[in-house]
């Protein structure tokens, strides 16, 4: 399957080596490698020092390049923030990563995290949570396969800054049952919420394998996904303002667990 990303560290991100500090995660890079990109196309009318070089290193490594005007790339990305660059990819399909094949890869990593979205649907807040999970080691992602933005839109990839090709993605038909799998492999499961019997997230402090859970942008985890949940824990408030922006939300999480918990 082939995909349409733009932006400078989009496409960067299937160029440069990564950086994977992740080893108990065995990945293939092959997919996120220039391998992947089929053409590169880019705008005429930008002539810049950061174009240039791009345009350099991808002629260097023979990767095809269609040279397009400023509307010929608006009509072919759908927006106006390409920074006039973009490029067609093969994305691997997401059934390449199963819950099962990584839980046997970190199934000897005491610290492993991972991270369960429930039902995030806007593309700029799954891609900002999927680069703070590679900012912050988590170890996988879950997502269900309904009810979800597509990790393979353009918008994702770019707001991921590339994250996306750094960290298995796995989606499943039913998260409850995903995460009794996590638990029958020692995982402890956190949900973040508000209310009664929720842990003040900076109190929280754990030691072992934790897979947090991120509920929509709306109306929060649903009711047999929070259920499943071994603790609820709340971000504290100062302000008048009594909500964050998910992806907002998953930054602190996964910051302080990466901090404070091992």
């Amino acid at each position: 399957m082939s995909v349409l990303i733009y932006g400078f560290h989009s496409i960067n991100s299937y160029i440069k080596p990564k950086n994977n500090s992740n080893k108990d995660i065995k990945q293939d890079n092959s997919s996120a490698s220039f391998n992947s990109i089929e053409i590169v196309y880019f705008d005429d009318n930008r002539q810049d020092i950061r174009q240039q070089q791009l345009l350099n290193q991808v002629r260097e490594l023979g990767i095809p390049v269609s040279m397009v005007t400023t509307e010929e790339l608006n009509k072919l990305t759908k927006v106006k923030t390409h920074q006039g660059v973009a490029a067609k990819v093969k994305r691997v399909d997401l059934g390449a990563y199963t819950l099962k094949d990584v839980l046997l890869q970190i199934q000897d990593k005491d610290n492993a995290r991972v991270l369960i979205l429930d039902g995030i649907t806007d593309p700029h807040n799954l891609g900002a949570i999927i680069r703070s999970c590679d900012c912050f080691g988590i170890d996988a992602v879950i997502l269900p396969k309904n009810n979800s933005a597509n990790v393979d839109s353009p918008i994702v990839v770019k707001t991921s800054s590339g994250a996306v090709n750094n960290i298995p993605i796995i989606t499943v038909n039913n998260l409850s049952r995903a995460m009794e799998d996590l638990k029958d492999n020692g995982f402890w499961i956190a949900g973040t919420g508000l209310g009664e019997g929720c842990i003040n997230l900076f109190e929280f402090k754990f030691s072992g394998k934790l897979a947090w859970v991120m509920g929509s942008e709306g109306s929060g985890m649903r009711r047999l996904v929070r259920e499943h949940c071994d603790y609820l824990v709340t971000i504290p408030m100062l302000g008048n303002t009594q909500s964050l922006n998910v992806s907002v939300a998953a930054g602190i999480v996964l910051a302080h667990t990466a901090v404070y918990s091992s």
